[in-house]
């Protein structure tokens, strides 16, 4: 307590700023839907961590989260068919099937999952039609990350290319030597600068959606058991994946202070 007493003012408000800020944002994830179901997600690839598969309360835990997370995915069939609906893909014959086979396939597993809920409710009652419906979902899932990977790869080979067309992959040796020559304004280099940090984003992005779209798939394998890794392995990459995305989902860091009005 002396210690806190005698540190500076201004450093306690700054940790307090700070704490109050990622409270903020956490608040900011929870507020969605989204956000709570990759929470929850979190927590029950972990209780599938700890528990091995086996019978127990992680297990039990890990069923309960389960089932937590299936009313925040109600419209999600929808929202993963309103990218082709809301307007038709272009591009190449192959990535306009790739958009089609990504919609479709998210859509799949979200729907059939719906099936598996009513199915664990006891609204449908023949459980064959459960077992099968699960397995759709996670086909559907598996092809709809894969469209997804193969979508990102084509992105990601786009943004070398147009990294490579403006020279913005070139290191300060391998200039030409008539660059030097060239004078290059206060205006020309901003606008490099913004065209530089448009395409920085871009790459992040791409660089996310490969990591998860791989996650995604690899777990989806797993989970319909044509691979093969223990229950334990399989926990750790859903918990892995859950971080990921809920990394991506969280507002930035806003660390400045609120303007206070004056009278």
């Amino acid at each position: 307590d002396a210690a806190v007493a005698m540190a500076p003012a201004h450093r306690r408000h700054d940790a307090l700023d700070i704490t109050l800020a990622h409270c903020v944002r956490i608040k900011s994830l929870l507020s969605t839907s989204d956000g709570k179901d990759k929470v929850l997600s979190l927590m029950q690839y972990a209780c599938m961590t700890v528990s091995g598969g086996a019978d127990g309360d992680a297990l039990r835990a890990q069923k309960s989260l389960a089932s937590a997370r299936k009313p925040f995915r109600v419209f999600k069939p929808v929202e993963a068919m309103m990218p082709v609906m809301a307007k038709a893909p272009t591009g190449s014959s192959a990535d306009v099937s790739a958009q089609y086979a990504k919609a479709l396939g998210m859509c799949a597993y979200f729907g059939f999952d719906h099936i598996v809920w009513l199915t664990q409710a006891g609204v449908q009652k023949n459980a064959k039609v459960g077992d099968v419906a699960q397995k759709l979902s996670y086909w559907g899932w598996f092809a709809g990350s894969a469209a997804a990977l193969f979508l990102d790869t084509n992105e990601l080979n786009v943004l070398l290319d147009t990294m490579k067309e403006k020279g913005f992959g070139k290191l300060p040796n391998d200039e030409d030597e008539d660059d030097n020559d060239v004078v290059v304004d206060d205006e020309d280099e901003a606008r490099r600068e913004a065209e530089k940090e448009e395409l920085r984003q871009r790459a992040r992005k791409v660089f996310v959606g490969l990591i998860t779209n791989s996650a995604q798939s690899l777990l989806a394998l797993a989970l319909l058991e044509k691979i093969s890794m223990s229950k334990r392995k399989v926990g750790m990459l859903g918990v892995f994946l859950s971080a990921v995305n809920i990394a991506t989902l969280l507002p930035p860091l806003d660390l400045s202070k609120p303007k206070t009005k004056t009278a």
